[in-house]
């Protein structure tokens, strides 16, 4: 072990891993340049999870860094309430430029987890604002929507949750629609959502990520939301992992005939550079906090809200998301798409 490597065993907690003697040590990374990691002995390892799924453009790309380069010349950060700022500004054009025609506003967060964080209460706090009681949350089996108290309650009960279960809120989970379970699935909701007090149905939509890459189908997705549209229950589409074309298309709830009232973006929105969530919304859920009273306001945020160099990045990602020469990119002769 050399002397970077020991400080960091003696200095530094690394996530999801076991702090044992025996566990090893973190490989040591100097550079990383398109697909490849460059470690401190001169070995090149494919990023092949992306640097955990947000990378879309390969590391140290030129143009994004040039950006966040810019960007830090001119205004490093500033707090996001009361003030703002151009590139936040741009970023929440483009996403408008591609969200369903009903979205209206977007909310910033830091990443993936406060993402859903943001769409959990404000789905709850709509209801909270009309003065209606519809208090229970429906998930999938399987699901994973981060790690904070919000998103683990609405996120499989497992190894990763098991020390917080008594301090998370309950859930009804659905079971995971595969093919043979389609109909079980329906008649659970169905059931759940004819009681009248479900407020909100949270999905990871056609793929499940951390569940073990598990996909439906865009059809049994529909008839769920037909069935919540059709109980006034408040659709959320966390699509922290599967939006920025990960399955194709922007997004994959853009598969849908049915559209979601709130989607959840983090990972790949700034190229895989910089920490940022958003939270959108339609405008019906955006109404409900409509009031010059601050008892309705959405009392949430975060100190690195809408960072400036993140709205960079996540600015020039996107120009390369749209680009001709990207848009026209197909896989080599012999790969599937």
């Amino acid at each position: 072990m050399d002397d970077l490597q020991k400080v960091d065993k003696d200095l530094i907690w690394h996530p999801f891993t076991p702090q044992g003697d025996r566990t090893p040590g973190p490989i040591l990374i100097e550079k990383a340049e398109g697909v490849y990691l460059h470690t401190q002995t001169g070995r090149k390892i494919i990023d092949a999870i992306s640097s955990w799924w947000v990378n879309l453009h390969g590391h140290s790309n030129p143009h994004i860094a040039k950006a966040i380069y810019d960007q830090a010349s001119i205004l490093e950060h500033v707090i996001f309430a009361g003030f703002t700022h151009k590139p936040a500004i741009q970023v929440a054009k483009n996403l408008h430029s591609i969200l369903p025609s009903t979205f209206t506003k977007i909310f910033f967060s830091d990443n993936g987890s406060t993402a859903n964080e943001v769409a959990i209460k404000m789905a709850i706090q709509y209801w909270h604002n009309k003065g209606i009681q519809k208090k229970k949350i429906v998930a999938l089996k399987g699901a994973y929507h981060g790690d904070t108290f919000g998103s683990m309650s609405v996120g499989d009960r497992s190894l990763f949750t098991s020390p917080f279960t008594d301090y998370l809120f309950q859930v009804e989970f659905l079971e995971f629609p595969t093919a043979e379970k389609e109909e079980e699935t329906i008649s659970q909701f169905t059931q759940l959502a004819n009681s009248g007090d479900v407020g909100a149905f949270i999905f990871e939509p056609l793929i499940q990520g951390a569940a073990g890459m598990r996909i439906y189908s865009a059809k049994i997705l529909d008839a769920l939301l037909r069935i919540a549209k059709e109980k006034n229950i408040i659709c959320i589409a966390d699509e922290v992992f599967t939006g920025f074309y990960r399955t194709g298309k922007f997004l994959s709830t853009d598969a849908l005939n049915i559209k979601p009232d709130i989607i959840a973006l983090s990972k790949g929105i700034t190229g895989g550079t910089m920490p940022m969530g958003v939270t959108a919304c339609t405008a019906e859920i955006y109404d409900a906090f409509k009031s010059d009273e601050l008892v309705k306001a959405f009392l949430h945020g975060h100190s690195y809200t809408a960072n400036p160099l993140s709205c960079a990045a996540a600015n020039a990602s996107f120009d390369l998301l749209m680009s001709e020469s990207c848009q026209q990119q197909k896989p080599p002769d012999g790969e599937n798409g």
